[in-house]
């Protein structure tokens, strides 16, 4: 049975009130359900309306439900965006995943478009590609992390500019870990060089479609009607609720967190939208809808325990 329970919580101090129960949700019997789905909706907008009159309620607080997390043998992933997701996790919340290898020989292979696959590697295929890692040089690099002239990942010249912001390449691998920074590819050392190469082009053949049993999605209720969005299309019915912002306390987007099946069933629906801004209807009202993946082995928390 899906339980669907919402928190609205005001930031910085403002009103709280008491969480809502939506009805119960029975997913589709297309899927086998190993268990019970979890949503719980979260505001985390900054409401515009405070009712001072009325005290806050003493909030009751949903933990997400325990999963257990993968353990990473090899990532490969790109940091440095910026997102509203970061409270719920607890470290690299906003990490772009390009590559990921756990210790039971699944790899999942991402893209920008949060479009996965994955494979289950062979102990010999997971010998094979870490082998040509550490023959590329991997295991001699050295660096400071500190992206200046003196790093040794780089060789700038008399052509280094001070950069402090913008996107990170990341490697971890066996508690070695290396990042550089996108603005200074051109002058990245060969072994670096072609070690990104390498796993930029990595295809394992007999790939599947990544289905993720986490996701967190971002309704956004305050639709600019001056910006040409595609038409919406109806949200399914047996989804949960997208009425889960208090429009009388100003809230205009809510994270909410769903596992199970049917975060399968959501990521298929709107992964089926082939529009980069998901724009859906429900009961007349019409919504924008971020998804994140939450892949294995990241770790989240409801921000508002």
């Amino acid at each position: 049975m899906l339980a669907i329970i919402c928190i609205i919580l005001t930031a910085c101090g403002g009103q709280k009130s008491t969480p809502t129960v939506f009805p119960s949700i029975t997913p589709e019997p297309s899927i086998t359900t190993t268990h019970a789905a979890t949503v719980t909706p979260v505001a985390t907008s900054t409401p515009t309306k405070i009712l001072p009159t009325q005290p806050p309620p003493t909030p009751t607080f949903t933990p997400f439900p325990p999963y257990q997390n993968k353990q990473v043998v090899f990532d490969y992933y790109i940091v440095g965006n910026h997102a509203d997701y970061a409270p719920f996790f607890e470290y690299y919340c906003c990490a772009i995943t390009k590559l990921i290898l756990y210790d039971d020989g699944q790899m999942i292979i991402g893209s920008e478009t949060e479009t996965y696959k994955q494979k289950v590697l062979s102990s010999n295929a997971i010998k094979q590609f870490l082998s040509k890692l550490e023959t590329l040089g991997f295991y001699s690099l050295e660096s400071n992390q500190q992206y200046d002239q003196t790093d040794k990942l780089y060789n700038f010249g008399n052509n280094y500019q001070e950069v402090n912001d913008g996107l990170k390449y990341c490697i971890l691998m066996k508690a070695e870990r290396f990042c550089v920074q996108e603005d200074y590819m051109q002058y990245l050392i060969s072994e670096m060089k072609n070690i990104l190469k390498y796993l930029d082009e990595y295809k394992p053949a007999g790939t599947n479609p990544y289905y993720p049993d986490r996701i967190l999605l971002t309704i956004q209720t305050d639709i600019d009607p001056s910006l040409d969005n595609p038409p919406p299309i109806p949200w399914d019915e047996h989804f949960p609720s997208l009425e889960t912002s208090n429009p009388s306390l100003g809230y205009s987007t809510t994270s909410i967190y769903v596992d199970g099946d049917m975060a399968k069933k959501i990521y298929l629906f709107l992964e089926h939208i082939h529009t980069r801004t998901k724009v859906v209807s429900q009961n007349g009202k019409e919504y924008i809808i971020y998804i994140r993946v939450i892949l294995p082995h990241e770790k989240v928390k409801n921000p508002y325990q």
